[in-house]
């Protein structure tokens, strides 16, 4: 029998016809933790509203948990443009042996609804099919369906802003939903999270390494000096 072999991550075009919709995101509450889960029924995927064509489309997330008052101020973000998207498909086998969801990751720009000079970005984490299973009835496929894990990067946030660390970009919110039948896995999770857009370009490892020893030097200072 041949060996089980795990896919890798590969650029996608999975998460489409998002520009212009609408999401709706809440603040992580005063101490960086995400707020007290409440059961809720199933929810549906997020609702595309019939507009004008002038009047963004509404997205707004349907939580797999309710977020509470004491959570903080929800915001209303309209996506303009996407920049990037990269799958992390797993086969059958990955997932038997605990290695988590097959998922899509999406990155794009957004504004606030009500202050369109506000820029942000967004991150989309989707739940996708398992490898081979793309085909599947809406049944067979809901049956993949599972509750998102741990975000490394929400957690990453958290911290950051429970230790009022001002050397990042500040967190703007975060919401759960749940994918419709015409989603990628119905009843798959859907993961949002916002943050604020600042200026500069990204620190890549690509770009770090293509410095000379001076200027790499200086950039860990800044990252001690931020550290301490």
């Amino acid at each position: 029998m041949a060996p089980h072999t795990r896919t890798t991550c590969f650029d996608a075009r999975l998460l489409r016809g998002l520009i212009g919709t609408m999401v709706t995101t809440y603040d992580l509450v005063s101490d960086g933790s995400s707020p007290e889960p409440t059961s809720l029924a199933p929810s549906t995927e997020p609702s595309r509203a019939k507009t004008s064509p002038d009047t963004p489309s509404a997205l707004v997330a349907s939580p797999m948990t309710v977020v509470s008052a004491s959570s903080g101020v929800s915001r209303t973000w309209v996506i303009t443009e996407k920049l990037s998207e990269r799958a992390a498909p797993l086969t059958d086998h990955d997932v038997k042996m605990g290695r988590g969801s097959a998922k899509t990751v999406g990155k794009f720009l957004c504004y606030l609804a009500e202050d369109p000079e506000q820029i942000a970005f967004m991150r989309i984490y989707q739940q996708i099919p398992i490898t081979g299973t793309e085909d599947a009835s809406n049944d067979t496929l809901a049956r993949q369906a599972v509750p998102p894990g741990v975000c490394g990067e929400l957690e990453c946030f958290k911290l950051l802003q429970s230790g009022r660390c001002s050397a990042v970009p500040r967190f703007l919110g975060h919401a759960e939903s749940t994918q419709g039948d015409d989603g990628l896995l119905p009843g798959g999770y859907i993961r949002y999270l916002v943050w604020e857009k600042v200026p500069g370009e990204p620190l890549t490892e690509e770009f770090f390494w293509g410095l000379d020893d001076t200027a790499r030097k200086n950039i860990r200072s800044k990252f001690c000096a931020a550290y301490e």
